[in-house]
């Protein structure tokens, strides 16, 4: 008799990290590896936020067709060297946690809490892991200035909770029986219950946790004061354009340099102040995107639109001009980080590079994200595709040849509820094929059945309709 096995990955993991801690055996000079958002932890450990660049690093994972490891391994390795440790987590302090773990044992390279593996690591360390950063962690509450911390009163509590673990004799954290926020806050204080509730939680909430951002080295700006007011869109481009490239000037030109978010201050006719964020869905280069840069300013033209509609709807019963006249604007780049030349190194300068970024500068410009499409296995049109991320490898087997094959007489704009039709004409529809699908699960079997046509109306744009078992009709696409 055989059986079915199946092997478990346990460095496998799902969804992307929100933080990762790094460490490095000389001091960190540039804390924005990963992320233009971190915090200098300590001289040797930095944190970034890697959460606001996943959809870049998605991207550029599936694009290079290997894992998150090898894709930050060479870029770690470029800006701390081959002896760093960086583990990434859903909450910094655990990342802070493991990462004292991993530099007792000599360590280097990247871990991923995530997996099954470090989780179960994790999840096993004792106390003195677990107290190794609250030192540092002192110190950042108190340079915060946290309301209501007093570190006398937390080391006093510390104390108090180390002679608790003595007697009882519980091993780790994870070792504890089951005590909510409330009761551990009662009997060993706040600032060590969230402590606790940063170690065992499951989502990336900071929930108190003292994050210090690190100041960008330099923040560029640019003012303009209007000679007259502007309200014509046209003209706000042109000027946009030409404090766009003085921005460029401000700092050195660096293909390396990218920007992730820029501030658009703009004062109203009224006087008015209002402050608009220009952000991307991935890095951008404003040295690249220049003379035109025509990603910046479709991202200020969809926020001018939206400010004008609000502005419309908040003002629509005063006598204000149709859209509100600006005097003044300040442009400044808030964040921004630097990728290093490996990168460029792993996805080389072939054609499908370039149309690599070309997609990724066409997200930048639009107002909503792009989705890539795969055919799924089912025989029903409206089950027979799935969302997949940009560049993600394609499945090997051979059989999905049947299922791509299948899909190539059907349109690409389906309604996302079906019209009832009235019964055309015979001539003016031509058939495509019968699908059937999950028979099995209904008393009748024709009740699955559709007879899928092409239907083309007299000034002849074609539709695509069906008939099901009853004989009724129903449109369910368009064919461009």
């Amino acid at each position: 008799m055989g059986f079915n096995s199946q092997v478990i990955q346990l460095n496998e993991f799902d969804g992307f990290p929100a933080y990762v801690a790094i460490y490095a055996e000389q001091a960190i000079e540039n804390p924005f590896a990963l992320s233009p958002v971190a915090m200098q932890w300590s001289e040797q450990i930095v944190l970034n936020r890697v959460q606001d660049c996943e959809a870049f690093w998605t991207v550029q994972k599936n694009k290079s067709q290997c894992d998150y490891e090898a894709l930050f391994v060479p870029i770690l390795a470029h800006y701390y060297g081959e002896g760093f440790i960086a583990v990434f987590g859903c909450h910094p302090w655990q990342c802070l946690i493991y990462l004292a773990y991993q530099i007792e044992q000599k360590s280097s390279g990247i871990y991923f809490l995530q997996s099954r593996l470090h989780q179960n690591i994790y999840q096993s360390l004792d106390w003195h892991t677990w107290f190794a950063n609250q030192e540092i962690l002192t110190a950042h509450f108190e340079s915060t200035q946290a309301k209501g911390f007093k570190a006398d009163r937390f080391r006093s509590k510390q104390a108090q909770f180390k002679r608790f673990i003595g007697r009882t004799g519980f091993s780790g954290l994870f070792q504890l029986p089951g005590m909510d926020y409330q009761v551990f806050s009662r009997r060993f204080g706040s600032w060590l219950a969230s402590v606790r509730r940063w170690t065992m939680q499951q989502s990336s909430a900071l929930q108190g946790f003292p994050w210090i951002s690190v100041d960008q080295p330099l923040r560029p700006w640019v003012d303009r004061d209007l000679e007259y007011p502007v309200n014509q869109w046209q003209v706000v481009e042109l000027l946009l354009r030409e404090d766009l490239q003085r921005l460029c000037e401000l700092f050195v030109q660096d293909e390396q340099e990218h920007i992730n978010r820029m501030v658009w201050q703009i004062r109203l006719f009224n006087h008015q102040l209002v402050e608009v964020e220009l952000s991307f869905r991935h890095p951008y280069s404003l040295h690249r995107d220049q003379p035109g840069f025509k990603t910046a300013l479709y991202q200020a033209r969809y926020i001018y639109d939206d400010l004008v509609r609000d502005l419309q709807a908040r003002d629509s019963d005063l006598d204000l001009p149709e859209t509100m006249p600006l005097l003044a604007w300040r442009i400044e780049v808030c964040e921004r980080f630097s990728l290093p030349p490996v990168i460029w190194d792993l996805f080389g300068h072939d054609a499908a590079d370039i149309a690599h970024e070309d997609i990724l500068n066409l997200q930048n410009k639009l107002p909503v994200t792009l989705d890539s499409y795969c055919s799924a296995r089912s025989f029903f049109p409206e089950q027979c595709f799935s969302v997949s991320p940009l560049y993600e490898k394609g499945d090997d087997d051979s059989g999905q040849i049947q299922w791509t094959s299948q899909s190539l007489q059907r349109p690409l704009f389906y309604y996302q509820s079906v019209d009832e039709i009235e019964a055309p004409i015979v001539g003016q529809f031509t058939f495509l094929e019968r699908c059937s699908n999950h028979w099995w699960q209904v008393d009748d079997t024709r009740a699955s059945n559709r007879d899928y046509y092409v239907l083309k109306n007299p000034r002849g744009a074609a539709s695509w309709v069906y008939r099901d078992f009853n004989g009724r009709w129903f449109k369910q696409g368009e064919y461009c």
